[in-house]
């Protein structure tokens, strides 16, 4: 009579045992279903490293464009026309906002498009987005791509009348006290300012493409108010 043995045959324990000794998945002799590979892992790490800094790029050029267009926009001096106050190679900071609260006064410093009397150099567009989109476009340089940027002082408003008696500047008939330096050319003329315009000069009087020659600036072709030289360090001062 065969009796009943717990571990079963001699041979199927030797079949057990057999199978026993061969290498779990993940082991020497394979990786376990499921668990990446190391190689997968530092492959998917990187692509995350990648994915990450291309996002935060991204994001950092969408807030610059969209800064530069509506808030503050810098610029540098091009020629010596605003000497003593602004040097050739100055760059300026421009405030884009103030003027689509208010008008511009006497004394600010403005930049503008080159030649303003161009409708082509005016802000584009019939209502508060479609303007916005075409000073989007403007700073990624899709369109006033022909305009030159000036940046010259308000001298006259709308309805001023403004005078130069061998170079002393009268407004609406009375001398006007500046708080600028300026030079001056000892140059006369007398001019009415259109409404929706300004009049500008440049501080450096004998060395200025300005009003006197040109006309006036209207109020679409202006860019902004010019509020601060940030560089050189040395010139940082507000205007």
């Amino acid at each position: 009579m065969t009796g009943f043995h717990p571990g079963g045959s001699r041979e199927g324990r030797e079949r057990e045992e057999s199978a026993g000794s061969r290498p779990a998945s993940g082991e020497a002799g394979g990786s376990k279903p499921g668990i990446p590979s190391r190689w997968s892992r530092e492959r998917r790490n990187l692509f995350g490293a990648v994915l990450e800094i291309a996002v935060l790029f991204i994001t950092a050029l969408a807030f610059t464009i969209f800064l530069q267009a509506f808030f503050i926009k810098p610029f540098i001096i091009p020629s010596p026309s605003m000497e003593p106050t602004l040097q050739e190679g100055d760059r300026v900071l421009v405030d884009r906002i103030t003027y689509h609260f208010r008008k511009p006064h006497r004394g600010e410093i403005i930049v503008f498009r080159f030649n303003p009397n161009d409708a082509a150099n005016a802000t584009q567009g019939g209502n508060p987005f479609t303007r916005s989109l075409d000073l989007l476009a403007e700073v990624l340089n899709i369109t006033h791509q022909e305009a030159m940027p000036f940046i010259k002082r308000v001298v006259g408003v709308e309805g001023d009348v403004v005078e130069l008696r061998e170079g002393q500047l009268y407004v609406n008939h009375v001398p006007y006290q500046v708080e600028y330096e300026y030079v001056s050319d000892g140059s006369n003329g007398s001019w009415e300012v259109p409404a929706g315009t300004v009049m500008v000069m440049g501080d450096n009087r004998p060395n200025s493409n300005d009003s006197r020659r040109w006309g006036f600036v209207p109020y679409g072709a202006i860019i902004g108010r010019a509020i601060a030289i940030w560089w050189p360090p040395g010139r940082w001062t507000s205007l």
